[in-house]
């Protein structure tokens, strides 16, 4: 079984190589160190309210819904319908990975945003992108002003995944509101819910992350709705007792030819609850990213039922 790595232009080429392929027809986001990196180096998005001017009496608002619909592509992508700037009907995919948020260079273009070119040090290379500032984002109980946005190429993971991508939702936008994701009935409410399993969370500036532990052993894994799977870093495996898998694999991203293989580890547990066996894919350390973080974590290791973001006590919630 052989796995490849997207690539594009400019950052969006970033964007892509941190998603292995799996076999001929199933692409998935796996490994999003380079995301991260990417995001560390330009501005955070500015959140204020919507603002009315003067004292001009106004229309009520409709109240923005408390839940809304969410399509999945891929059993664990989700993607909800939005409105970016001016633009109804735009495919918002919601990725806890992802920092600063992301649009479509079309969408740009249709927006007329002026772009800002930035220069960005990944690893031994310099990688020209370019940022720009979204008037205004919304979905459901979303409503951002003035977020700083990344601009790339979504055409080939549109394609995919059979749909068109309009914009990725970062952790800069969702880490505003606590959310529920119901994925049996394929719908997202604006707050938390009581969930049967929790553990906490930590949340910073780039990313959020739990402790899971694998046979005694805590890794820090970055929790992430965009990616499949557990991803550890090589140099961090050391204390963990695990079985050798049956995939291995090379790909290239934007620092290189990329190796990995596959491990079990039989026995692993988030909080209190057993979420073992786990099958994980092994890549090299990333050196900019390792120091804090031993891998990343998919929402399908919990093979949850419905998952809650609970911003405000750092809780993550899940009932299978």
């Amino acid at each position: 079984m052989t796995r490849h790595l997207h690539s594009g232009e400019r950052e969006a080429e970033a964007f892509r190589a941190s998603r292995i392929r799996v076999g001929a027809q199933n692409t998935c986001p796996t490994f999003r160190a380079i995301v991260w990196l990417t995001a560390m180096a330009l501005a955070a998005g500015r959140f204020c309210p919507v603002a009315m001017a003067g004292d001009r009496r106004t229309p009520p608002e409709t109240p923005a819904p408390r839940e809304i619909p969410i399509k999945l592509y891929q059993n664990y992508l989700i993607v909800v319908e939005g409105r970016l700037g001016t633009l109804e009907h735009q495919n918002l995919l919601l990725d806890t990975g992802t920092n600063p948020s992301i649009v479509d260079r079309r969408v740009a273009a249709k927006l007329g945003l002026p772009l800002v070119p930035r220069t960005l040090s990944l690893f031994n290379k310099n990688v020209g992108s370019e940022s720009a500032l979204l008037p205004s984002l919304e979905f459901g109980q979303v409503h951002k002003q003035d977020v700083t946005v990344m601009v790339a190429d979504f055409s080939d993971l549109g394609g995919g995944l059979g749909t068109r991508i309009d914009a990725v939702i970062g952790l800069d936008v969702l880490a505003a509101t606590s959310f529920t994701v119901d994925f049996a009935k394929r719908r997202i409410t604006f707050e938390a819910s009581a969930e049967r399993h929790t553990v906490p969370f930590t949340a910073g500036p780039q990313f959020m992350a739990v402790t899971m532990t694998a046979n005694g052993r805590p890794l820090h894994l970055l929790f992430d709705t965009g990616t499949e799977r557990l991803v550890l870093f090589e140099s961090h495996l050391g204390g963990v007792s695990y079985a050798a898998g049956d995939a291995t694999g090379s790909g290239h991203n934007i620092s290189g030819n990329v190796t990995y293989e596959s491990i079990v580890i039989a026995k692993a547990s988030l909080g209190a609850q057993d979420v073992g066996p786990q099958r994980a894919l092994v890549v090299p350390s990333q050196k900019a990213v390792d120091e804090n973080l031993d891998g990343l974590m998919g929402v399908s290791c919990l093979r949850p039922r419905r998952i809650s973001f609970d911003f405000q006590r750092h809780l993550l919630g899940w009932s299978e």
